[in-house]
């Protein structure tokens, strides 16, 4: 596996927009079983709970570095937002991420490295608001925008919870509000073909 990883830096602000994915436009995600399991890794290195399990004792937990608040899984890779004061955070996480899915692959394919070249980017943000309109862009990487299972919509329009999420972060700056957010996704939902991962450029 030959990992290509580039910072892209703007003005300061603890907001990062985290794009991993297969070079070349290969496939990231095989199965649906793929995704499932680095959604898990999400939980895993982000939950406070987990830091107090057998995980903490064999893997470096980030829940007190880093805080995710958007995420997106397609077949062609993962665009993730996040929130840090420590840019190296960043960079770790996103390693951590990657050499922990290599594992799981070798495991299920009896690969010994990723049957594919990686690519991973990180945008430094201006501020909430800017990344406010990252998070529509990356929910709207999928046809079904509003129920995807590997997408973090359900925490913005729905009930769905979880202590390894922070999506207050944005959902602050409309007070909350389930509709509002609804509403704007909305207003730009026929603007990016979902069959087509990129790095989107800020």
């Amino acid at each position: 596996m030959q990992l290509t990883s580039r910072k892209i830096t703007t003005t300061k602000s603890q907001y990062y927009h985290v794009w991993i994915a297969a070079a070349k436009d290969q496939i990231f995600f095989q199965t649906s079983f793929d995704k499932a399991f680095f959604i898990s890794l999400f939980q895993d290195y982000l939950s406070p709970r987990a830091s107090l399990g057998e995980w903490s004792r064999r893997h470096q937990g980030y829940a007190a570095e880093l805080d995710l608040i958007v995420y997106s899984l397609t077949d062609f890779g993962v665009n993730l937002l996040v929130c840090t004061s420590n840019v190296e955070a960043v960079e770790d996480f996103g390693q951590s991420l990657l050499s922990h899915y290599a594992t799981y692959l070798s495991q299920q394919q009896s690969w010994e490295v990723l049957p594919f070249d990686t690519v991973f980017v990180y945008d430094h943000l201006a501020d909430e608001h800017e990344a406010l309109g990252i998070s529509r862009e990356i929910h709207l990487l999928h046809d079904d925008w509003q129920g995807d299972r590997y997408s973090s919509i359900g925490f913005f329009i729905d009930d769905r919870r979880g202590d390894w999420l922070q999506p207050w972060r944005l959902t602050n700056l409309f007070h909350n509000d389930r509709n509002w957010y609804f509403n704007f996704m909305q207003d730009d939902a026929d603007r990016i073909p979902a069959e087509t991962l990129q790095f989107i450029e800020t």
